[in-house]
């Protein structure tokens, strides 16, 4: 498992990341990588010389060019471990205080954060698009500067320009899609086949997805094979018996021992995998 240490240099930094970062849900390294996305990794937050350690999955990487840096998504940290987080900043803790160890599927406890709110592209996305040309001169302005352009580009399409952008987009022209048209553009996005399981996940996980694309998300093995995609179809309400069952039986049994006791699965969802696991 992967290992990242953030260091705040002050207390009021200290309280910004638990408050702005770690209380959502979402924190970003810049300058961190050598990592893999959609993988577990321990998050390590040290301050002067005491730390508490919590369990995240990488969402985001970005190894080199302007926006470098790692994307962690945490599970929801209740109020005793936000105080044992913010007791970091207490010189009366001089001796290393115990890690917080956070089990993984927690995470399908929380909505998975939208793409567009942090504009890194995830490492498989492959080489950048006309719209987004690979040049180190580029900054954070000239993002910024495309993101009303672009949100009124996409705002202004056709229906038939919609299913077509649906099918060939860029990862950040699908998350605008998506977030404009929702229902409207389902359909293509997952017939696509090119959408990353963090993509998935965001629809597989709304209440409002018709069963039909539940189905088309379950049979595709390479993102049956995403914890994120598994938690957000097992989450899922109206997620079809026999889908939930192929779910369960693609997570590794040390998953499948926890979903019982998860209760922001459904009822059945747990019964089911209680009763996988007497098998």
């Amino acid at each position: 498992m992967a290992t990242l240490e953030v260091t705040p240099r002050s207390i009021e930094a200290l309280f910004a990341l638990i408050d702005h970062q770690l209380a959502k849900g979402m924190v970003f390294l810049p300058d961190a990588g050598g990592v893999e996305p959609l993988t577990s990794c321990a998050l390590i937050v040290t301050f002067e010389g005491r730390s508490h350690t919590v369990l995240a999955e990488i969402v985001y990487v970005r190894d080199d060019g302007p926006g470098r840096g790692v994307g962690l998504q945490l599970p929801p940290l209740d109020d005793e471990m936000l105080v044992a987080l913010r007791a970091l900043a207490d010189p009366a803790s001089a001796q290393p205080v115990a890690p917080i160890h956070v089990p993984l599927p927690d995470l399908a406890d929380m909505p998975l954060p939208d793409l567009a709110d942090m504009p890194l592209p995830l490492a498989d996305e492959g080489a950048p698009s006309e719209d987004e040309p690979d040049d180190d001169t580029d900054d954070g302005d000239a993002d910024e500067a495309r993101a009303p352009q672009l949100h009124e580009r996409v705002r202004s399409l056709s229906s038939a320009e919609q299913q077509r952008m649906a099918a060939t987009g860029t990862l950040q022209e699908r998350t605008m899609l998506e977030r404009l048209y929702g229902p409207n553009v389902w359909e293509a996005l997952i017939s696509s086949g090119r959408l990353s399981p963090p993509e998935v996940a965001r629809i597989a996980r709304k209440g409002t997805v018709p069963r039909p694309i539940l189905e088309a998300i379950g049979s595709n093995g390479a993102w049956l094979q995403s914890t994120l995609v598994q938690r957000a179809l097992l989450g899922n309400p109206r997620c079809p018996t026999t889908l939930a069952q192929r779910v369960l039986s693609a997570m590794p049994k040390r998953d499948l021992q926890l979903v019982p006791q998860q209760t922001a699965y459904p009822a059945p969802i747990r019964q089911a995998a209680k009763a996988m696991l007497k098998r």
